[in-house]
């Protein structure tokens, strides 16, 4: 129903945040890494994912689409309902998930709550499977190589502010997604800093 929602964060829970959209709030059950991104009254985007059940209808917010199409595929296969997809989620990132995949590490993948061994086993050989069949899928488990950006001064400049390697990276990535190739390094800049200090922005 939902694809997206923006508006401004009015609470924060343990698991889940408030975001303010015209007036009606609207509750959103997040990963945790994502409630330690956020902060209240500020104004900001998340991609979201509607449960609808026979009382209630529930609303999965996440910090970029890679999260939300990795939820998707979770909730898909048997036995594995939003909580649990929400708890690995919080539990790893999406690279970490991408890594025990492609790595055969169910241990990694059974350190999320809910999630044992013979679970993880069965997860890792079910998305293996269905990697040729799915695009989106694949994709998200073999990204394309990322273009070398040693050399890019906004990169530079983030390391120069004390982000880790990782961080600058990360934001980077995200600013010029958001923000297109034509952006300006100022802009390119501002907006990678708006994201390692909270998460998604419009």
């Amino acid at each position: 129903m939902f694809d997206y929602l923006r508006g401004v964060i009015t609470k924060v829970y343990l698991n889940s945040l408030v975001l303010d959209i015209q007036g009606v709030g609207y509750l959103l059950s997040v990963p945790i890494s994502l409630i330690n991104r956020v902060h209240l009254n500020e104004e900001a985007l998340f991609p979201v994912h509607t449960v609808w059940r026979e009382d209630s209808v529930e609303l999965y917010g996440f910090e970029n689409d890679e999260q939300k199409i990795l939820f998707q595929r979770l909730i898909s296969i048997s036995g594995i309902g939003p909580k649990t997809a929400m708890a690995v989620l919080s539990t790893l990132s999406v690279n970490e998930f991408r890594q025990a995949v492609m790595g055969n590490d169910y241990n990694l993948i059974a350190t999320a709550p809910g999630i044992g061994k013979k679970t993880a086993q069965r997860l890792i050989l079910e998305f293996r499977n269905r990697m040729g069949e799915d695009t989106e899928l694949s994709t998200l488990l073999n990204p394309p190589e990322e273009k070398c950006i040693d050399t890019d001064e906004v990169y530079q400049a983030m390391l120069s502010m004390g982000c880790s390697v990782a961080e600058a990276k990360s934001a980077v990535s995200f600013a010029r997604k958001q923000l297109g190739e034509n952006a300006s390094v100022e802009d390119l800049i501002r907006t990678s800093l708006q994201y390692l200090k909270g998460g998604p922005h419009s």
